[in-house]
């Protein structure tokens, strides 16, 4: 059965609102998601689309039909795209959209205007440059800014009643040529009030990662971090605010999705960690109620400490990913990482969070202003020092909207202005004086090296491993690290 024919034949009725995560424009998986930059994925992470979940929830509350079709996930190609459009006529399309294939993705509204349908666009970079992103693509007719859910209920209704677009916060339209960016809209206050994700509509059987396995899932755990590091998308789309789920309200959830048969969880938030009474009250809801979850968060090395820990342990937490970014701790001041997310507080994080009993996966940033060919050598050689369970070394990448794109601006850092350069996994666009965009992958390729070489970062990285497919997914991905090669002048277009 071919996955077109898979998603199609799920459900009997037309869709009046289609949510869409765009087929790949090369084969390969990228990730896209309503708050993050999105990239190529050299893991082959398969991102869960709860955020278009989440707005399809909103649109059937409203009282429409809809469908959700994960590209990405199903394998679905433009042709058999092409086929659904024409068979189904959706009247809305919304389609999440990314800088680093934003011309692959904004095809999908092309299609959708070819058969008649009112096409929206979502995400970090229509956010960060919205009358630019419908100068650019005249096929698409809306762009909502900032958080989707309240934007596009109101849309929705307004438009399908003829009514006033003007006065709807949160919206980039055409309105007789002209493009017209409307006032912003407020955060919702209560994150509560959301409806729960639609997640029976999404792929869930084609979501699998090495270490989790397959059959996960995001849960939405908060919006927004309190800090500001100047990379992060988070400053974009959420401006440091943030806004947390009540532990029953995500309690809730974690029930509806037992009963999917869904119990491998990654809770989706820019810094799960940040409110300890939040996340202590959420473990002890999980063990009161006998949920069975296998999870995994992020979090900030600052913003844990031995009792949070041993309760995420309790409550079936196996991984913490650290945003460690740095070795050199000049370079994590000149980032704005917080002054007490220190190395030394990295290294205290690590070693608290393995005494758990619970895995780490270290992130780290090569490329951040301050970069030199020391300072990413100290990087590999601190990596090396602490007991991760897996690395991550990826590029620092100066998406529209945040304070490293400013600089980079004003400093004249940038090799290139194209925004599919921006992948901070495969392209370095920057340029320092000290060190060049080529230097800079050639010095991720060897922490890789270095991180891979020696027998316990090999036995680490086996012993994780679920399954003999688990294992061909990963040397793929050791291959990968290996055989970084791209800048701004080499990428595909």
């Amino acid at each position: 059965m071919t996955p077109y024919n898979e998603q199609n034949n799920r459900k009997n009725m037309k869709c009046e609102v289609l949510f869409v995560n765009p087929p790949s424009p090369d084969g390969y998986i990228y990730i896209r998601d309503i708050n993050r930059s999105g990239r190529r994925s050299r893991e082959r992470t398969i991102w869960p689309q709860t955020s278009l979940a989440y707005l399809a929830a909103v649109a059937k509350r409203a009282g429409y039909s809809v469908d959700l079709l994960d590209c990405i996930a199903t394998g679905m190609s433009w042709d058999q795209y092409l086929n659904y459009i024409k068979e189904n006529k959706p009247r809305w399309t919304v389609v999440q959209a990314i800088s680093s294939v934003m011309t692959n993705d904004m095809y999908a509204t092309y299609l959708g205007k070819r058969y008649n349908s009112k096409t929206i666009v979502v995400g970090p970079h229509v956010t960060a440059l919205p009358k630019e992103t419908l100068e650019c693509f005249p096929s698409c007719d809306f762009g909502i800014i900032g958080e989707t859910e309240e934007t596009l209920d109101e849309l929705l209704r307004v438009a399908d009643k003829g009514g006033e677009l003007k006065g709807i916060r949160g919206l980039v339209y055409r309105d007789h040529g002209e493009i017209v960016v409307n006032e912003e809209r407020a955060f919702i206050k209560d994150l509560n009030s959301l409806p729960i994700p639609s997640h029976e509509l999404l792929p869930v059987d084609k979501y699998e990662l090495p270490y989790i396995g397959k059959k996960y899932t995001f849960v939405l755990h908060s919006r927004g971090c309190p800090n500001a590091c100047h990379f992060c998308r988070q400053t974009v789309m959420w401006k440091s605010q943030p806004r947390l789920r009540s532990p029953e309200n995500i309690c809730e959830e974690l029930k509806y999705l037992n009963k999917l048969g869904i119990h491998n969880i990654m809770f989706h938030a820019d810094t799960f960690t940040q409110d300890r009474d939040n996340v202590i009250g959420l473990c002890k809801q999980i063990v009161k109620n006998n949920l069975k979850v296998r999870w995994i968060c992020n979090g900030r090395v600052d913003r844990v400490d031995e009792e949070m820990l041993n309760w995420m342990k309790k409550a079936g937490c196996w991984m913490i990913n650290y945003g460690i970014e740095s070795g050199v701790q000049d370079i994590l001041i000149k980032c704005n990482k917080g002054e007490n997310a220190t190395v030394e507080t990295a290294r205290k994080a690590v070693m608290m969070t393995k005494q758990a009993g619970i895995k780490v996966w270290g992130y780290f940033i090569i490329g951040l202003p301050g970069e030199t060919h020391e300072t990413i050598k100290e990087t590999s050689r601190f990596a090396r020092s602490l007991p991760l369970d897996m690395v991550n070394f990826a590029v620092g990448a100066p998406y529209p909207g945040t304070v490293f794109y400013k600089q980079a601006v004003e400093n004249k850092w940038l090799e290139s202005t194209e925004w599919e350069d921006l992948d901070q996994n495969y392209s370095a666009v920057v340029s320092y004086p000290e060190l060049s965009s080529k230097e800079i992958m050639q010095g991720i390729k060897q922490c890789y090296i270095e991180w891979f070489a020696r027998p316990r970062g090999l036995w680490v990285f086996l012993k994780g491993m679920s399954s003999w497919r688990n294992v061909l997914t990963m040397l793929r991905l050791v291959i990968s690290h290996l055989t970084i090669k791209k800048t701004a002048e080499s990428c595909d277009r």
